[in-house]
């Protein structure tokens, strides 16, 4: 074997001693092996190739070299490749097992790097998430990372998770009224950085809500009922007395609506301390109207609630919606209905009207006729069991009602006086009975009679009132008398008049002809009858002492 004693040689085998050393001791990172080595020098170096940019170093004296196992016998190199000059052929020596200094490794990585280039390769996958709220009229987004638009435009398909139905195909959805309460699925194909074909889904983390709406039978949404005395939403159906009604509200919303009743008027001028002394005034100063409670407690359940608001005999059920039951007061009653899904509140804004039934008797209004006269004067309404509620009006003055007006329970005129008297149609409940032809003039006529013969009682003809039915009855004596009020087949009603005693006998003032024949003067009232219809009169003809006051008794109390 040819040996070498030249310096590079000897260089490069000192190097290469010291860089194993600095490797053992300082970094920790190598542990001595067994290695076959390059065939030595007589002075003992190690022969391999040298870096040409390594200096030479030489060996520390304290330090042996490394242990060397020699290399096994190999067949000698066939003499007819010889070794280039100058390099000696390894003979069949197996690779050290120590690592390589970074410029001598190999470019194969290591498997600490294949497991990094797995993690990375992983983080990078194509990915799709979704935002919107999941509500019915909200719009979903699809957004992605890692698809490569360059290579392919990724396309969308949104889909419910449940029914797997088809639902869109762009990157943008709009919630339907049908996807109430659905899981939603978005799926996104494309193909990632590398080329390869890839697919994201991702679905809402919730079932799509839908904010409560009221709607008609048809499940159409309602039109109104929005704010109270502004838009309020009047029932398709009326409820008549007597007969059972039923109405159901419904609301479209998820999850399922929950029904409750609540108070017609909800801001602070009209809150439930105002609406609950208004009622507790308006019970206490009248009880016009027929079914009207001596309190707000329509209901009786010993409180004053959002229920109290509803015409007696007629109840809500919170579980269905359902208005039902029958009631007895002819009049309109404002109330609200609100549903709630999760924690969204819709609230409508409703009016009930309840018709009076089938005509069954009379009901009888009385007036002073001074009335007509702008003085003040009592009105009476007199039930058809003949008990009776009257006020004082101040026609005059600031209010409809006197301001010294307290509640009257029985019909008083002076001796000499006049009542104007005027009867009214009711069903059994003592409800007004509408009893008008299309024209507007009414169908039936109540007469009048007493029990005391001395009274006049005669038409009032004045001003077209004969065709109202209105009776005027003059009382000369002091003593109670008793008026019946009949019409055909109707059940009458009578009540007693109190006619008390003047200090001088009432004389009757006898209308005096003027030489012109125009104007003159009413009998016992001395008003001018070729003014307007005086606006008293006229509440008796509409009917208004039975109807409007108890209208705006109702609405009064419900504010």
């Amino acid at each position: 074997m040819r040996r070498s004693t030249s310096t590079a040689r000897r260089a490069c085998a000192l190097g290469t001693t010291a860089a194993l050393v600095v490797l053992t001791t300082g970094l920790g990172i190598m542990t001595a092996t067994a290695a076959n080595a390059a065939p030595s020098d007589t002075d003992g170096s190690v022969s391999v190739q040298a870096d040409p940019t390594q200096t030479e170093t030489p060996a520390p004296t304290d330090t042996p070299s490394p242990t060397v196992t020699p290399a096994p016998t190999t067949t000698p190199s066939p003499t007819s490749t010889p070794a280039p000059t100058g390099e000696p052929t390894p003979t069949g020596s197996t690779a050290p097992t120590f690592p390589l200094l970074p410029h001598l490794r190999s470019s194969a990585p290591a498997a600490s790097d294949a497991t990094d280039a797995s993690t990375t390769a992983a983080a990078a996958a194509p990915t799709v998430t979704i935002t919107g709220d999941a509500k019915v009229g909200s719009t979903l987004k699809a957004s992605t990372t890692g698809f490569d638009k360059q290579l392919a435009t990724p396309t969308f398909s949104w889909t419910n998770e449940a029914t797997g139905d088809e639902l869109g195909s762009d990157q943008f959805y709009d919630v339907q009224p049908t996807d109430a309460g659905s899981v939603i699925v978005v799926t996104v194909k494309g193909k990632d950085s590398t080329g390869a074909v890839a697919e994201a889904t991702a679905k809402t983390t919730s079932e799509v809500t839908q904010d409560p709406v009221f709607v008609d039978e048809s499940g159409t949404p309602l039109d109104s009922g929005t704010e109270a005395d502004e838009d309020t939403y009047y029932l398709p159906q009326d409820a008549t007395a007597g007969e059972a009604f039923s109405y159901t509200f419904r609301a479209e919303g998820s999850p399922a609506p929950e029904y409750a009743l609540a108070w017609y008027y909800d801001d602070e001028e009209d809150s439930i301390d105002n609406v609950e002394s208004n009622q507790a005034e308006a019970q206490a100063d009248s009880t016009l109207g027929f079914g009207w409670e001596e309190d707000g407690d329509v209901n009786g359940d010993g409180e004053y609630t959002p229920e109290d608001q509803l015409p007696k005999g007629i109840t809500f059920d919170p579980t269905t919606g359902e208005l039902s039951g029958t009631a007895t007061e002819a009049s309109t009653y404002d109330f609200a209905v609100t549903a709630t899904s999760g924690d969204v509140t819709t609230t409508v804004y409703a009016e009930l009207t309840v018709d009076p039934g089938a005509a069954y008797g009379l009901a009888a209004q009385a007036l002073d006729a001074g009335l007509l006269d702008g003085d003040k004067g009592s009105l009476y309404v007199i039930r058809p069991d003949g008990t009776v509620v009257g006020f004082t009006l101040d026609p005059n003055g600031d209010g409809f009602f006197a301001d010294d007006s307290d509640l009257l329970d029985h019909v008083s005129v002076k001796q000499g006086g006049t009542l104007l008297v005027y009867g009214t149609p009711v069903d059994r409940f003592g409800n007004d009975v509408d009893s008008t032809d299309d024209d507007g003039n009414p169908t039936v006529k109540a007469t009048v009679t007493s029990n005391v013969a001395s009274d006049v009682v005669k038409p009032y003809t004045e001003d077209g009132a004969e065709d109202f039915g209105v009776t005027s009855v003059t009382f000369p004596h002091a003593s109670t008398h008793t008026l019946t009020v009949s019409a055909e087949a109707l059940q009458p009603v009578s009540f007693d008049v109190e006619v008390t005693p003047t200090v001088a006998p009432a004389v009757a003032v006898v209308p005096t002809a003027t030489g012109t024949g125009t104007g003159g003067q009413l009998a016992y009232t001395g008003s001018d009858a070729t003014g307007a219809l005086p606006w008293a009169l006229g509440l008796v003809l509409a009917g208004a002492g039975l109807i409007g006051a108890r209208t705006l008794r109702r609405r009064h109390a419900q504010r």
